[in-house]
């Protein structure tokens, strides 16, 4: 029920009504006519349908402003680690610079900046020029200097990349021996007598090197004038030339005998471990010391900017252009199709003593599969070995064994000669005074006798003089002087040995089997017999002496 009243107290005199609602009673004030009195619109979204004003829910923000911190955040990291990819991360400086931030051009830059166009003051009799490292002979690949700088860091934890004070300066090593005067004795007129490189030369026997010494020169002091531009480089610009006074003294050339012999053990190295060409995982060939010969030169500048078909080992640099050509007239030309056998003679113990016939595999490259293989082959010299491989097909060479065995029987007097296990000659012999003739035993108290046991071969000599003297048991001695023994074949260390019968004329095979044993020890066989034994038993043959 409504009700109008007016509350005494009010200073306006607007009635309010009164709603009775159940057990409440809600006020309602009627618009004021005051121009002043808020007005309020019935149909405001902050009333409900009975005029009562509606509260706000209070809407929580702070949710989002983590969300937005946290993609802000998100952002920044993912742009700083794409930035990085490709510029040189944190903690990283080359030649104690920093080069956080830094692009690899702008490192390229930097660096051949200072080459070519930072010049050395210097000063002679009044005379003066300036000279650019490049001008002195210096080619720093700045290339792979930056490729350095970049890739600084990036092996270690991911998480530890982006972190400043974990640090890694990168140091290339600038050599003052570089340095070539012959720029500054041109200009100034210094030269008096001109360095000669050391060199590294293919051995006689074709299968290593030997260093040829360098010759010092007489004029100016180019490492002097260098050691400015280092510094020039290495600051990065920071650091000014200051004048050099040239000084004339004994000059080392580029490439000392020092760097040549560092050169040479690279290249013994592969000589030792040869770098292998395979096809089906066969070695059909190897890189000797030929091929390194013709590919190779030396240079003393390790920083020294290769060109696109060149890599490097230390100081040495491979051509692949050249080891191609190497490849097609001397390595290609003696690949043959057919196979041939090795054979070779062993001995009792399976070693090997000589080779009949070296053999060769049937090799079949197929077509186009080499025409690239000088730049394949000189990748693998500068990583200091490996092999090759190209397509086709080969047929490997079996080898071949002929077993050479000599057995001399002092009881029956005849040394036999074996091949592969089977007696292919028979020899009657004469040996040491001093074995019984029937038995073979040394029934002398050991004086003149031959000796028993396993021997092998250790010296031949066609024809030679032999003299000695011997103490025997008794105290008694004996002597020989014979001139021109012939085919001599040494079995035993004391100096015995199976040659001709040491007589002063002809003795037949036959002869010597009527003989008795007439020697100090060595066995005699017959002239008619001797040439060929000398020439079938070669060196390494295995005897076996029994009695």
């Amino acid at each position: 029920m409504a009700d109008e009243s007016v509350d005494p107290n009010r200073s306006d005199t607007t009635p309010e009504l009164l709603w009775n609602v159940g057990d409440e009673t809600e006020v309602i004030r009627p618009v004021s006519e005051s121009p002043f009195t808020a007005v309020i619109d019935p149909m405001d979204d902050n009333m409900d349908a009975l005029g009562k004003v509606k509260v706000k829910k209070k809407r929580l923000i702070w949710p989002w402003i983590v969300l937005a911190v946290v993609l802000v955040l998100g952002a920044a990291t993912a742009g700083g680690w794409w930035f990085f990819e490709s510029h040189a991360l944190p903690g990283v400086s080359l030649w104690g610079n920093s080069m956080v931030g830094k692009s690899r051009q702008q490192i390229i830059n930097a660096i051949d900046d200072q080459v070519n166009n930072t010049a050395v003051p210097v000063e002679y009799n009044g005379e003066t020029a300036s000279f650019t490292l490049k001008e002195l002979g210096y080619d720093i690949d700045s290339e792979e200097i930056a490729d350095q700088v970049v890739n600084a860091k990036r092996d270690g934890a991911w998480w530890k990349r982006y972190l400043p004070n974990e640090q890694e300066n990168i140091e290339p090593d600038i050599s003052l021996s570089v340095a070539d005067g012959s720029v500054i004795d041109e200009a100034l007129g210094t030269a008096e007598v001109t360095p000669v490189d050391a060199q590294v030369t293919l051995n006689a026997d074709g299968n290593g090197f030997d260093v040829v010494p360098m010759q010092l020169g007489k004029g100016a002091d180019a490492q002097a004038v260098a050691e400015q531009g280092i510094a020039a480089v290495e600051s990065l610009g920071d650091v000014q030339p200051q004048t050099v006074t040239i000084e004339l003294k004994d000059t080392e050339p580029a490439v000392t005998d020092t760097i040549a012999n560092e050169a040479k053990a690279t290249l013994d190295g592969l000589v030792s471990n040869p770098v292998e060409i395979k096809v089906n995982d066969h070695t059909i060939a190897t890189i000797d010391a030929p091929a390194l010969a013709a590919s190779m030169t030396i240079n003393a500048n390790e920083q020294a900017k290769l060109a696109d078909n060149e890599t490097r080992n230390g100081y040495v640099v491979f051509n692949a252009d050249k080891m191609q050509e190497y490849y097609n007239n001397s390595i290609k030309t003696n690949l043959q199709t057919g196979r041939e056998d090795r054979e070779v003679v062993v001995n009792n113990n399976g070693e090997e003593l000589e080779v009949v016939t070296e053999g060769h595999d049937g090799v079949t490259v197929a077509d186009g599969a080499d025409t690239n293989i000088g730049p394949q082959l000189v990748e693998a010299l500068a990583n200091g070995g490996g092999s090759v491989s190209v397509e086709g097909t080969v047929d490997p060479m079996q080898t071949k064994t002929t077993k050479r065995h000599v057995v001399v029987d002092l009881s029956d007097n005849k040394v036999y000669a074996y091949e592969n296990d089977q007696l292919i000659r028979t020899m009657s012999m004469s040996a040491g005074q001093g074995n019984s003739r029937t038995t073979g035993e040394c029934v002398s108290g050991g004086d003149l006798c031959t000796p028993t046991g396993d021997f092998t071969i250790w010296l031949k000599y066609e024809s030679q003089d032999m003299s000695g003297n011997l103490t025997l048991s008794d105290g008694s001695t004996s002597q020989w002087d014979v001139k021109g023994v012939g085919f001599v074949n040494y079995f035993s260390r004391s100096g015995c040995a199976i040659h001709r019968i040491a007589t002063s004329g002809y003795v037949s095979d036959a002869a010597v089997a009527a003989m008795g044993n007439t020697s100090h020890g060595c066995v005699g066989i017959g002239w008619d017999q001797a040439e060929w034994f000398y020439n079938w038993c070669v060196m390494g043959t295995t005897v076996h002496v029994q009695v």
